[in-house]
This record gives structure tokens, C-alpha cells and sequence, in this order.
């Protein structure tokens, strides 16, 4: 089940938020909690389909359920986000990565040096200084989405020599599946999200490093023993019996 900070099962997520109906509930109620009969007088659907579309969201873990108090009557059944993160998915050739990024739960941000939050005035100064800064922050998403995918290239190209190296060595299947499951960068997004990266970074070059120094000493002792063994055969060849 996904936490308050991510995601614990990406496939769930990922089957969740392939219904446009589903993204739809989840940006209403990232604008604050919501019950099953508004939601389906927004949407426009029947309660048995809002249920239906929750159900499959409270089962990824994106929404959670609680018992809220009613000026109208009796509490009602109310449903809010239960889950704080980016996701974002980068295919390139030799990429494909999911990147999940966790924020701690709480409503504050660390507004960025030279961005600012305008006050809301109802004039249209006050509009003009928010359009400028919306645009500010448009403009620097789309350069941090461009060096993104630039450096995930990168990254996938990086990880393609490591596997050359490994087909050089003409290692076996389950010991380059091995070394690629380290490296992994989905890996990487599963640990424990208490964890410093770097440590978790650190940690695995050491075991990655530890992997090929232990299947290139695999590789040199099996390349000496085959040179041993051709000597052997060529001794064989020419060794001529006495009368």
C-alpha cells in the first residue's frame, strides 16, 4: 500500500491513473476532501460508478476514507488525497525510468530565490505580478523537464557501457541480471525513503564493485583453465609413441 510520502505498488498506480474519470477525482480532491454524491454531480455519474472509480483509487493507495460531521444531517462518508509526490516517467532510447519524488507532509514550501507568492488584491496590478511570476515558474518547469531528460539520457547511456563491459566478459544471463538490478534506477526509487541517496548510492557501488571484482576473478581463473586445457589438447596432438 503506498505511503503518505510515495507510491509502494507503481503498477497499481500506474492502472489507477489510466482512467481519465480517475484523474479527474483526484484533481478534485487535491482542491480538498470530497463525498461520493458530490462527486457524481460534478462528474456526472452515477454514485455505483464514482464508488467504482474510488474503490480502484483507494486501491493504489492515492485516496483514503474517513468519517466527516454534516451540517445537514447524519456524518458522511468523505474521501481526500492520501499520497504526496511527483511521478514522472522517461523513455528514451535505452531509458525507461520512473522517478518518484516524495514530499514530507506538510502545506508549506520553500519558495525558490527570485520567485515570489504575490498577495491576492482584487486589482489588476495584482493579476499582472501573478501572471508574471506564473510564468516564471512555467518557464523554469519546462528547462527542469529538458535537463530531465537530457541527463536521463545520459544515464541510460552510461548504464549501456557498464553492460558492454559485461557482454565483453561474456558473463552469464543471471550474473549481468544481477549487476543490472543494482544499478537499476526503479532500485533506486524503492529504498527506504528514510535514507540519505547518497548512502543508499554509496552502498550500492560498493556491492556493484564487489560483483565485478568477484565475476572478472571468475572470468580470468575460467580464461586460464581453457588456455591450460588447449595447451593440454596441442601436447596430446603431438606426442609421438615410441616403437
Amino acid at each position: 500500500k503506498m505511503s503518505q510520502e510515495g507510491p509502494g505498488d507503481l503498477d497499481k498506480v500506474f492502472k489507477a491513473l489510466g482512467s481519465v474519470t480517475r484523474r479527474r477525482i483526484l484533481q478534485l480532491l487535491a482542491q480538498g476532501a470530497r463525498y461520493p454524491y458530490e462527486l457524481s454531480k460534478t462528474l456526472g455519474l452515477t454514485q455505483r460508478g464514482v464508488f467504482k472509480h474510488l474503490e480502484a483509487l483507494q486501491e493504489a493507495g492515492l485516496i483514503e476514507r474517513y468519517h466527516g460531521e454534516s451540517e445537514l444531517g447524519p456524518d458522511r462518508v468523505y474521501y481526500r488525497l492520501n499520497a504526496r509526490f511527483g511521478l514522472s516517467t522517461t523513455i528514451l532510447p535505452d531509458v525507461f525510468t520512473v522517478r518518484v519524488t516524495r514530499r514530507e507532509g506538510t502545506g508549506h514550501i520553500l519558495v525558490p530565490k527570485g520567485f515570489i507568492i504575490p498577495e491576492a488584491r482584487p486589482d489588476v496590478t495584482a493579476v499582472r505580478t501573478l501572471l508574471r511570476e506564473l510564468g516564471k515558474v512555467n518557464k523554469r518547469l519546462l528547462d527542469i523537464d529538458e535537463e530531465r531528460m537530457r541527463f536521463a539520457s545520459l544515464r541510460g547511456k552510461i548504464i549501456r557501457k557498464i553492460e558492454e563491459i559485461m557482454d565483453q566478459a561474456k558473463w552469464d544471463e543471471k550474473s549481468c541480471e544481477r549487476v543490472s538490478a543494482l544499478i537499476d534506477p526503479i532500485r533506486q526509487q524503492g529504498q527506504n525513503p528514510d535514507q540519505d541517496a547518497h548512502d543508499i548510492w554509496s552502498e550500492t557501488v560498493k556491492q556493484t564493485i564487489r560483483l565485478f571484482e568477484n565475476l572478472f576473478q571468475s572470468h580470468e581463473t575460467r580464461i586460464v583453465a581453457e588456455k591450460i586445457e588447449d595447451e593440454v589438447e596441442e601436447d596430446e596432438e603431438f606426442l609421438i609413441e615410441s616403437d
